[in-house]
């Protein structure tokens, strides 16, 4: 959800002004492509491109939101890197950050509420819009040839658009088979194995070596930013993952 909503370009409303990717357009025909109707800019007629021009998806709206989502991750991905590799040693803001380390939390309102300046704090949101980046990438790389392999490609280029096309059309639309994941055989299934992995867990010699042994105590800011961008990475992996095998398997058998 949150990799959706964080592309600026896309609205929850359908009704609004499209802007066609014209270049894109243009150097698609110069190559071959006849569906645009800019057939004078071909040179020559006998290029294999002719032939196949129209099995190939156009450039539509769809194409120049995708690409300026994907710009605007990987210039904040840099940006980060950037900014926290030069700024490592020391700022402006706290001049002497070397001498606090890696990482370290906010540092009160005496040196003007510095928090997230540490290098820790730079790698921790380069990572995670990185994560956000590669989602993105994987959303749209999927939908589209989903959409190829249906026969249906007018369904990703109206609704590839707005937002709740991408809610709507390709996550909810594409996710009956994962939900048939819960039904009572499969929940009883996954139960099973569950409870199999604890038995197994609670009579093997070695669980004793690893069982928490200390009273549980709080999190630091920095250690609860590592836990909440290992579970981002996994849970992103493995949902995503559950997701992209049961909206193909259709297709694969």
């Amino acid at each position: 959800m949150f990799i959706m909503m964080s592309c600026l370009p896309l609205v929850l409303r359908r009704s609004k002004i499209l802007i066609e990717p014209i270049f894109a357009q243009w150097i698609q025909s110069a190559h071959g492509k006849t569906s645009y109707g800019f057939d004078i800019t071909f040179i020559f007629n006998e290029w294999p491109g002719i032939q196949c021009g129209s099995k190939h998806m156009v450039a539509g709206s769809w194409r120049l939101f995708g690409s300026s989502c994907y710009c605007s991750r990987l210039h904040t991905t840099t940006l980060i890197l950037v900014k926290g590799a030069l700024d490592a040693r020391g700022s402006k803001l706290m001049p002497d950050k070397k001498d606090f380390g890696y990482s370290f939390p906010c540092d009160g309102p005496g040196r003007g509420g510095t928090c997230d300046i540490s290098a820790w704090d730079a790698f921790y949101l380069a990572v995670f819009w990185m994560l956000n980046t590669i989602g993105w990438v994987t959303f749209y790389w999927h939908w589209k040839h989903i959409t190829l392999w249906q026969g249906n490609v007018s369904q990703f280029n109206e609704s590839s658009t707005y937002l709740m096309g991408w809610l709507r059309d390709y996550l909810w639309l594409n996710s009956s088979q994962l939900i048939n994941g819960y039904n009572p055989f499969g929940m009883n299934s996954l139960s099973e194995l569950i409870e199999t992995l604890a038995w197994a867990h609670e009579r093997t010699p070695l669980a004793n070596l690893i069982r928490w042994r200390d009273k549980p105590v709080a999190l630091s800011i920095v250690q609860a930013r590592l836990v909440g961008l290992a579970h981002f990475s996994v849970g992103y992996i493995f949902t995503y993952a559950a997701f992209l095998i049961a909206s193909t398997s259709g297709k694969f058998g």
